[in-house]
């Protein structure tokens, strides 16, 4: 038997909230290698002097290390865009508190692994649901694990802006990796500026899995129509994989 991958789908942008501000977020559209198809998105930390520059640091550094080994583990790619950005910010002394959320998805035979630090998202789409597949390191996240609030009794409040874990200029970071066993989906990134206009599996709307460039053409309609209130960004990929029979001569 031999394994295959294959990409069916692929969708992605990225915009400003408007057209006299720049873009702190960065993206990673679908990167095949030989054994696997890698998304990422970064969105810089407002309020920190270079958001830009360290999302854009993220995603090339994640870029860089896939293309030089496409085998190494996520863990050690976020311990090399940390590394970068430290080095960057010793440079800059105007950006020393620069900080970056970062999602990266791995899909192999078989497999999606999912390594966040930040609040930006990623969704497995399963006909028309979605289901988050990262968990918001944000202050609203740590009241609500800690059962003193429901998320509905937070709907609006400030702690959902507040981040308890990002890629930080010279502080620690705790990333989170999760590994999921799928041969065949739709996982879809979205920075904040996107899904807080959505309200839990709701965000897939009327479309399917079937149908990813139409699923995330409403998420852009939904944000453009609602009127942009942050930088927005989303990366999309649908995919299969399995095993077929090696034939013999």
């Amino acid at each position: 038997m031999e394994q295959y991958l294959e990409l069916v789908e692929a969708v992605a942008f990225s915009h400003p909230k408007n057209d006299m501000e720049e873009n702190e977020d960065a993206i990673l559209p679908a990167l095949i290698t030989k054994n696997a198809i890698f998304i990422a998105l970064a969105d810089g930390v407002g309020g920190s002097n270079g958001g830009s520059t360290a999302s854009n640091i993220a995603i090339s550094t994640v870029k860089i290390e896939i293309l030089e080994n496409p085998d190494t583990n996520l863990k050690d790619i976020f311990n090399k865009v940390s590394s970068n950005i430290n080095i960057e910010a010793e440079k800059q002394a105007n950006k020393s508190d620069m900080a970056t959320t970062l999602v990266i998805c791995k899909i192999t035979s078989g497999k999606v692994e999912i390594a966040n630090v930040g609040d930006s998202r990623a969704y497995l789409i399963e006909e028309v649901s979605a289901i988050k597949l990262t968990t918001d390191h944000t202050k609203k996240q740590e009241l609500i694990d800690s059962g003193i609030f429901k998320s509905s009794e937070l709907k609006g409040h400030h702690s959902g802006n507040s981040l308890t874990n990002s890629l930080r200029a010279n502080k620690k970071f705790k990333v989170d990796i999760e590994t999921y066993e799928s041969n065949s989906g739709s996982i879809v990134i979205v920075s904040d500026g996107v899904y807080k206009y959505f309200d839990g599996t709701r965000i897939v709307g009327n479309s399917s899995e079937d149908n990813l460039l139409q699923v995330c053409s409403n998420l852009k309609k939904r944000v453009l129509n609602k009127g942009p209130r942050d930088d927005f960004s989303l990366v999309a990929v649908r995919f299969k994989s399995g095993c077929t029979a090696i034939k013999s001569d």
